[in-house]
């Protein structure tokens, strides 16, 4: 009874230790997947039918530069595709534009974490 006791506090203890605080690479990483989502949805809502200046008015109220600048891009990426061209395979255009795009952000220079509101 003792070893289960004292098995258990251990375990409790070891979940509520700390987590070590995440690096920049680790916080840019969490921040390009995060761009990697929003690629998805902009995608998405493209295959959906909503239009360009839809997205370009919603995009206009991102207030952090970095983000808004990823954001237009990727805005001007998806509608310059065909809809017949993403239409055919919906989820895997979606896939393969999300992976594109954080993989250009993880290869984005940067000195700091933009301040962004996760996807």
């Amino acid at each position: 009874m003792n070893k289960l006791f004292t098995l258990i506090v251990l375990v409790a203890l070891v979940g509520c230790a700390e987590k070590k605080p995440l690096t920049l690479e680790e916080q840019w990483k969490g921040y390009c997947t995060s761009v990697g989502n929003a690629a998805n949805t902009i995608m998405f809502d493209r295959q959906n039918a909503i239009e360009k200046k839809a997205a370009l008015e919603h995009a206009d109220k991102i207030e952090d530069a970095t983000t808004k600048t990823f954001i237009l891009d990727i805005i001007e990426q998806v509608y310059a595709f065909p809809l017949a061209e993403i239409d055919k395979n919906p989820e895997e255009s979606r896939n393969q534009f999300k992976q594109k795009i954080t993989e250009k952000c993880i290869a984005t220079p940067h000195d700091k974490l933009p301040n962004y509101k996760p996807f």
